[in-house]
């Protein structure tokens, strides 16, 4: 896998290997107000969500590797919210980050979207091409590539849609088409 994998809450996240080091322990605080969404098809707006998540995990995991990232910290709750920082802390004390590589087929793409209230499950499909890299050498620490199937619950909190837990259900190496 390159940088964005699986998010089993329980087990913690992977990022472009298994990182196993301990957080950091440091803490931040946001201050930005959370994204908010403006349209009225709840479907619409879990996806929407789900697909910003990536986007600013993506932005968080780049040198430099920033675990306190607003943008990223806004889109996540609970324990997804404790996984996903410690994951980008332990990248952050390791040196390591992601970057894109030449014709980079990286992707994230929604097959299936269901609301029930204030609960949103999506399952969804991605190509990882990501590299994990150590900043300082330009070393490479990763760079298989994989097409991985998730299951991903999103929930509404104070009115915005926030990505909960992000289970990895395959993985296939290489580029495998995604359905729909």
């Amino acid at each position: 896998m390159a940088a964005l994998v699986a998010v089993v809450v329980v087990g913690g996240i992977a990022c472009g290997g298994d990182d196993d080091e301990e957080s950091t322990g440091s803490t931040a605080t946001s201050t930005t107000a959370a994204p908010t969404t403006t349209t009225t098809d709840p479907s619409a707006e879990v996806e929407a969500a789900y697909l910003g998540y990536w986007d600013a995990y993506l932005k968080a995991s780049m040198d430099p590797v920033d675990p306190h990232l607003s943008e990223l910290q806004d889109r996540m709750t609970g324990a997804q919210r404790q996984a996903t920082t410690r994951n980008l802390e332990n990248m952050q004390a390791t040196g390591q980050a992601v970057r894109r590589p030449a014709g980079s087929q990286h992707m994230h793409g929604v097959i299936e979207v269901s609301v029930q209230g204030r609960r949103g499950l999506v399952h969804a499909c991605s190509v990882d091409d990501l590299v994990t890299y150590e900043v300082a050498t330009g070393r490479p620490i990763d760079d298989s590539v994989a097409t991985k199937r998730y299951e991903a619950s999103v929930v509404l909190e104070r009115g915005t849609w926030k990505v909960e837990q992000v289970t990895e259900t395959e993985r296939v190496e290489g580029v495998v088409p995604c359905p729909g």
